[in-house]
């Protein structure tokens, strides 16, 4: 009987650790389609580097984090992103800048090369936001601050706190809304820079 209790339990252990586990969706962002023309020059001769952005550990991975009431934050198990929101941020806000023809040179920040001008981020938030009323979205908390690069001054900072309604209250739904507030975030962002330019021209 022992014997036989025994082969039962070996035999379920075996079946367990023989199932098979659930795939990971792996996500990405891309930028926005072109909707503006180019225009025919550069609006500033000037050069840009984009700086690596800072932000917390947390958001420097690639999971796939949503945030409830309470402030209580998780990573989705079966969910996680191509690279991490920093990563996919830039590539989205350097199509925007090279669409628009904002800077003569775009440096990324893997570039090691000198610019006149570097935009400097902090990212504190890139969540996927359960609300009250039980709807939620994708929330984005990221200042930029573009600098002279020579100088080390200051010549604008600015917050984008930017929400986008989630379709579903999934992972597919937070990435969903993820990827439109980045693409929102970038284009704000680019008006900001040309606000800047014309200003100061």
């Amino acid at each position: 009987m022992k014997r036989t209790a025994f082969f039962i339990s070996a035999v379920l252990a075996l079946a367990g650790c023989s199932a098979p586990s659930p795939s990971v969706s792996e996500y990405t962002i891309f930028p926005s389609p072109t909707l503006h023309s180019a225009p025919a020059s550069p609006l500033s001769t000037a050069s840009l580097r984009i700086a690596p952005t800072r932000t917390l550990p947390s958001l420097a991975s690639k999971n796939l984090y949503y945030l409830r009431e309470g402030n209580e934050s998780g990573a989705y198990l079966y969910s996680r992103w191509s690279d991490t929101p920093a990563s996919m941020i830039e590539r989205s806000l350097v199509a925007s800048l090279e669409e628009r023809k904002v800077f003569a040179v775009l440096l990324s920040s893997a570039s090691s090369a000198h610019s006149v001008r570097l935009l400097e981020s902090d990212l504190n938030a890139f969540y996927h936001r359960f609300l009250p009323d039980g709807s939620s979205e994708g929330y984005i908390d990221i200042t930029y601050r573009l600098v002279d690069a020579t100088t080390k001054q200051t010549l604008g900072v600015r917050r984008f706190q930017i929400a986008s309604k989630a379709p579903t209250g999934d992972a597919r739904g937070g990435v969903s809304a993820l990827s439109d507030a980045t693409r929102e975030t970038s284009a704000q962002c680019t008006q900001w820079l040309i606000q800047l330019i014309q200003e100061k021209q």
